[in-house]
């Protein structure tokens, strides 16, 4: 009696040891599809978002003045990007892009994407550049007509203008910096002839 009794008890540990290992093991299998699945839909979420950036980027290169404040979805006619309504959606995330001026040269661009990872979590990803009018920069599009225009055509670094300076000492001293290529427009005067870009 006592050796049967040992027995039951020793099957009882065992199916209870091996329910334990099963459901961690379903578990962990389960979990880690889940988080699969998650890691797949922000690598996507990260895509769509930054094709949105560069979509805006295409729409600047055809004309910086198409960049206009708002809040925007993205649609393509004849294989051309187009800013459209206040959203767009792929599947189950919903992109917008923001844009906002920072000078008249600048324009900053917020492409955030969102979709519902599972009953009780909403995912996002947000990825944010800056674009140029870089059309205005000397050589190309609208020529610079002042040191001023000249150093907001720059792009690296990016500059909110500028003046005419008689030596690059004083371009230090107020706390702007030189650039050569702006000397050609501060000729009015003999002593006239740095041009100071102020960041």
């Amino acid at each position: 009696m006592n050796s049967k009794g040992v027995s039951l008890v020793e099957v009882l540990l065992s199916v209870a040891v091996f329910g334990l290992i099963v459901t961690g093991l379903f578990g962990g299998l389960i979990y880690g599809q889940q988080s699969t699945a998650l890691a797949g839909q922000r690598a996507r979420a990260v895509m769509l978002a930054d094709e949105g950036l560069e979509a805006v980027r295409n729409i600047r290169d055809e004309n910086f003045s198409n960049l206009s404040d708002g809040t925007y979805g993205l649609t393509t006619t004849g294989n051309q990007w187009n800013l459209s309504g206040s959203s767009d959606i792929t599947d189950i995330f919903t992109r917008q892009v923001v844009i906002s001026s920072v000078d008249s040269a600048r324009k900053q661009v917020v492409a955030t994407v969102t979709w519902q990872q599972n009953a009780q979590r909403t995912g996002s990803v947000t990825l944010t550049t800056y674009h140029t009018a870089w059309t205005n920069q000397v050589g190309g599009g609208a020529p610079a007509v002042s040191c001023g225009t000249y150093c907001q055509s720059l792009t690296n670094p990016l500059y909110v203008g500028g003046a005419c300076r008689a030596t690059t000492a004083i371009c230090s001293a107020n706390g702007e910096v030189y650039e050569s290529g702006g000397d050609s427009f501060c000729t009015e005067g003999a002593s006239a002839d740095t041009c100071c870009c102020q960041p």
